[in-house]
């Protein structure tokens, strides 16, 4: 082997290495979407119309609803909303 070509193979090997270790010497910030979320628990009576008027005012705040728990005499509507 002559002296160019190990010449070549040293150039080669130290920018390949500079190559891999870029991202570990020199880390990018990342920025994670964050969700802020409020809940909210309505217990109404198990009546359609009232559950029904709970529904429209808490969809209309732009809540969404995540769940409804029936029980044996109250209704539960679980909502959420994401903080801005």
């Amino acid at each position: 082997m002559n002296g160019f070509s190990k010449a070549s193979l040293v150039i080669i090997t130290l920018l390949l290495t500079v190559i891999a270790l870029r991202p570990v010497v020199s880390q990018q910030p990342v920025l994670a979407a964050s969700h802020h979320y409020q809940s909210l628990v309505v217990s109404t009576r198990d009546d359609v119309v009232q559950v029904q008027k709970e529904l429209d005012k808490h969809l209309a705040e732009e809540r969404e609803l995540v769940g409804p728990v029936n029980t044996e005499r109250i209704f539960l509507l679980l909502f959420l909303k994401g903080a801005r």
